[in-house]
């Protein structure tokens, strides 16, 4: 049975559909596949519960962009794009280079592309039905085959109130032989945010994409990435959750050319009561592919962290090699750390493993930092910086290792109380 404020806000999503897009009956079935939040007996939410969030006073924001926007670059370097109340804000934005290109497209297009990708978890997906639903602007951003974009493309989401339920939605078309990165960062004030994200990448291109999300901490944000992904294409994705009361970055990637690769990992740095949740799911439907999802998290005060990574590997999808591993520190006894990793396997010819650890810091190496003079706060501050290192040298792009290395410091410094720079 749902709450009644839950009842609330899908009244209040259907009035907004049909105040806004009247008679379009494309929104119209998205709106009629959410009914109601995910409960805990659906088996890919029952980690990451909505309860807070369905007792929420929210509604769709009216569209409109605000006329002063303070925004913040992370890179200065970069071509930047701005989004504000799920609204893509061109008068703000950088100018871009020809090889890049910037429309907008109708919720048929949006339809056709998951055509190509049915699947029960998606097609019910709360912010799949809420975005499709209630986005206005569905931007493609598209990448022309065979370009190399020497700088990092930088889009900042923002906008919305504690009362708000804000839904951007853009659609990359990565065209063959392209390389190209991507910064995005989160920094929503609403009660509610839900991005949807979608992905073709093309044949033989290479793309980096590192999300930030430091949203309010009141905000929820439900985020969902569909990528497809072809023949010798390369999609390293890295993201950090150190922001919101609840964060779930979900993310189904499709492998379906030879030679495809695709890297999911993850950091999430979770305090006070924060729950951040990194949901991956990698379908191998084709041979010769590879995967790795690879989460570190830290936890203090009675804080969740959740990594459930899945991998499916297909009949014919032969000398698949997917390797999963998720590891985690508990800086309190009240925190909560839950790992779900699962193989589903139909092919004979693999390489597949995945592994968990949860655990707290080394008293000995504390103990040992301590009797070089150094204080406790600022012993656990370099064991945890430790763990993460590798990681992020590994799979972050050099175009951004200075900025995730400095967040993570920062909001570290914040988790242990110490300045230390």
């Amino acid at each position: 049975m749902q709450h009644k404020k839950n009842d609330h806000y899908l009244k209040k999503l259907k009035k907004h559909v049909n105040d806004n897009f009247q008679n379009d009956i494309s929104r119209t079935t998205f709106l009629n596949n959410f009914d109601s939040w995910p409960s805990a007996k659906n088996e890919t939410w029952k980690l990451s519960r909505l309860g807070r969030l369905s007792r929420k006073e929210i509604c769709p924001l009216v569209f409109s962009s605000k006329e002063n926007l303070n925004f913040k670059k992370v890179l200065d370097d970069c071509y930047t794009l701005i989004f504000n109340n799920g609204l893509f804000i061109e008068n703000l934005s950088d100018k871009l280079p020809e090889s890049i290109e910037i429309s907008l497209l109708k919720i048929d297009d949006l339809k056709t592309f998951l055509s190509s990708v049915e699947n029960f978890d998606i097609c019910s997906h709360p912010t799949l039905n809420i975005s499709g639903a209630c986005s206005k602007d569905i931007v493609k951003i598209k990448i022309k085959n065979n370009s190399k974009i020497k700088k990092p493309i930088q889009i900042i989401q923002s906008g919305g109130e504690k009362n708000d339920s804000i839904h951007p939605l853009i659609f990359f078309e990565i065209e063959e032989h392209v390389s190209v990165s991507f910064l995005e960062v989160f920094n929503s004030g609403s009660g509610l945010i839900t991005p949807l994200e979608l992905f073709k990448i093309k044949k033989s291109s290479k793309l980096d994409f590192v999300k930030i999300f430091e949203d309010e901490p009141e905000t929820h944000n439900l985020s969902l990435s569909i990528k497809i992904i072809e023949e010798d294409a390369f999609c390293n994705c890295f993201s950090l959750i150190k922001g919101g009361e609840f964060t779930r970055f979900e993310t189904h990637a499709f492998l379906r050319g030879k030679n495809s690769k695709f890297d999911f990992n993850g950091i999430y740095l979770t305090s006070n009561n924060n729950h951040h949740d990194f949901t991956s799911v990698i379908y191998h439907e084709v041979p010769n592919c590879n995967s790795s999802q690879k989460v570190r998290g830290v936890l203090a005060d009675k804080s969740t962290g959740v990594f459930q990574g899945k991998v499916i590997v297909k009949k014919n999808a032969q000398k698949t090699n997917a390797q999963q591993m998720s590891k985690a520190i508990l800086l309190s006894d009240q925190a909560n750390s839950n790992s779900k990793p699962e193989l589903e396997i139909y092919a004979d010819d693999v390489i597949c493993s995945h592994g968990a650890t949860v655990g707290e810091l080394d008293e000995n190496q504390i103990f040992y930092l301590i009797s070089r003079g150094i204080s406790k706060q600022k012993a656990c501050l370099i064991l945890t910086q430790a763990f993460f290192s590798e990681l992020i040298e590994d799979s972050v792009d050099k175009l951004f290792l200075e900025t995730i290395h400095s967040k993570t410091k920062l909001e570290l410094n914040r988790m242990l109380n110490v300045n230390y720079d």
